[in-house]
């Protein structure tokens, strides 16, 4: 699936009725399976739609970066329904939202390694080329970014793809209650994290690799938990507190490594290689001390 120009999206007759309200607030124990996804996904929508009309008008960083959050929320989402929506349409639609995070995504990493890159100057770098440089490729960033993100398709794709999946829920699981299907994939996903933290905490081989996993773990276990706390039994607010900030020690290891990966395979023709060479050597200082830091924090949580 394609949003290019030549794409000849679906224009279904009824619209995904956007609902502002946030995500779970009508969600009870008595729901169904089916109409829990409508409750959740559908703030989520009013989101992402609102975000990429925002940014055909200007290239805010941020709102590149809520963009992407909304498309990821959304992947977590069809990842805990697709027992009842079937892998041919979980794959298809999660597919799709992770190639349209990846393209919001762009100007969002070009201001985190523009911001390293600056960290680096004022602790003494000569690498003033390549500051200014990462401010045309993040220039750059935002005019590809809006080329390919077009409020209108993405609705239209939106509204087609969730008013599919409602069809497919309503047929199949319309008079099941979610409290227990909430709690089992919940429970799936803990499982899921559990397993990559200890692999990654008794790993010395791949090691970036497997932080990364436990990073994307987390996330899927903290939106499902936030989706469903208000159906799921006992507290979590707890456990949504320690997955944060345990996201937040990943995140920054995230945001070196991958800064690291993006300005070696940038090309910088402006630039001298030994500039570019001095960044580098940088920024694996400081990846190795984040990765540190992040992974203390991971073989806590997985002991």
């Amino acid at each position: 699936m394609d949003l290019d120009d030549d794409w000849p999206l679906p224009r279904p007759d009824t619209r995904f009725k956007v609902d502002r309200r946030p995500a779970g607030s009508s969600l009870s124990k008595t729901s169904s399976i089916a109409s829990t996804f409508s409750s959740l996904a559908t703030p989520v929508v009013a989101e992402a739609v609102q975000r990429a009309k925002e940014l055909s008008r200007k290239g805010d960083a941020e709102g590149f970066h809520q963009l992407r959050v909304a498309f990821r929320k959304l992947r977590a989402l069809y990842w805990a329904y697709s027992p009842y929506l079937g892998e041919e349409a979980t794959a298809q639609a999660t597919e799709e939202f992770k190639r349209l995070a990846a393209v919001a995504g762009g100007t969002r990493d070009w201001d985190i390694a523009g911001d390293l890159l600056k960290a680096a100057q004022k602790a003494g770098a000569p690498i003033e080329l390549l500051v200014a440089a990462a401010g045309e490729k993040r220039a750059q960033a935002v005019v590809d970014s809006q080329s390919m993100i077009k409020s209108d398709d993405i609705e239209a794709f939106l509204s087609d793809v969730l008013l599919r999946a409602q069809s497919t829920l309503q047929s199949r699981c319309s008079d099941l209650p979610i409290r227990a299907f909430a709690e089992k994939r919940v429970r799936l996903a803990q499982r899921a994290l559990q397993k990559r933290s200890r692999r990654a905490a008794h790993s010395e081989a791949a090691q970036e690799k497997d932080l990364h996993d436990v990073r994307k773990a987390g996330k899927k276990l903290r939106y499902l938990l936030e989706f469903f706390q208000p159906v799921i039994k006992g507290g979590h607010d707890h456990t949504i507190k320690e997955l944060t900030s345990v996201q937040n020690k990943l995140g920054q290891f995230n945001d070196i490594a991958a800064s690291e990966a993006l300005i070696r395979s940038a090309s910088f023709n402006e630039v001298p290689a030994e500039v570019v060479q001095e960044s580098l050597q940088w920024l694996e200082k400081q990846k190795c001390r984040r990765m540190f830091v992040a992974s203390r924090r991971v073989r806590a949580m997985a002991s």
